[in-house]
């Protein structure tokens, strides 16, 4: 009888142990789980397009931005959207665009922002894969037509990639706003060109303070940092 009860409990010894060995493996799978950090993009601009000639000049975002827009380090659904500046010598004059993308075209009246000194236009639209927009525009009287054509390249690294060396060389922040639940915060990603491309990231946490990187989009380095 002893040794009966002395077996079974030690089966019993081997079944709590080993269930324990089951749970503290399950825990460990999903504190070491992969985050995929894109997921957490709230505004994403990985496409720019630009036109000019001897007065007028022109630049078309392709965005995807959540809704309702907000930083305050929580990520929403994001929508695409196609953005146009136009730059004039006045904006005293009804500027109304038209853009034809392949068979498809989107038109409006621009509205002049006097902070920025341009004319704005936005709609529903992926334009992401595009090389190039047919624009039709006239401003006042004067009608002119425009091509604007992507600055990317085969050297420009893409808005994944660009995060993914973030994320490697910044690994502390990443890992300081990751648990078992994922990501505590959201995540910009502009796409920027001037005479080169660039990739603004901006890192978001719950607080709204944002770690922002600077990078060179073709060679990924790192070009500056700041904190607000």
């Amino acid at each position: 009888m002893f040794k009966k009860l002395l077996h079974m409990k030690n089966f019993l010894k081997i079944v709590f142990l080993s269930t324990c060995l089951s749970l503290t493996l399950v825990g460990s799978t999903a504190c070491s789980k992969q985050i995929n950090y894109f997921d957490y993009v709230s505004e994403l601009r990985d496409n720019i397009f630009l036109a000019k000639n001897d007065s007028f000049s022109l630049r078309i975002y392709a965005v995807c931005k959540e809704s309702p827009y907000s930083t305050d380090g929580v990520p929403r659904e994001t929508f695409s959207r196609m953005e146009a500046y136009l730059t004039t010598p006045e904006g005293n004059k009804e500027t109304h665009i038209r853009l034809q993308i392949n068979d498809s075209h989107y038109e409006g009246e621009m509205s002049y922002d006097l902070i920025k000194g341009d004319y704005y236009y936005s709609c529903p639209a992926n334009i992401s894969t595009q090389q190039e927009i047919l624009c039709y525009v006239k401003y006042g009287e004067e009608e002119m037509e425009l091509t604007a054509t992507s600055i990317l390249t085969k050297d420009t690294i893409s808005p994944q990639d660009a995060l993914k060396k973030v994320q490697t060389e910044k690994a502390e922040l990443f890992s300081s706003l990751t648990d078992k639940y994922g990501f505590s915060g959201e995540i910009h990603l502009r796409l920027l060109f001037e005479d080169s491309p660039y990739y603004y990231v901006g890192i978001i946490d719950r607080q709204g303070n944002c770690t922002a990187y600077l990078m060179n989009a073709e060679t990924g380095k790192i070009l500056a940092q700041r904190q607000t």
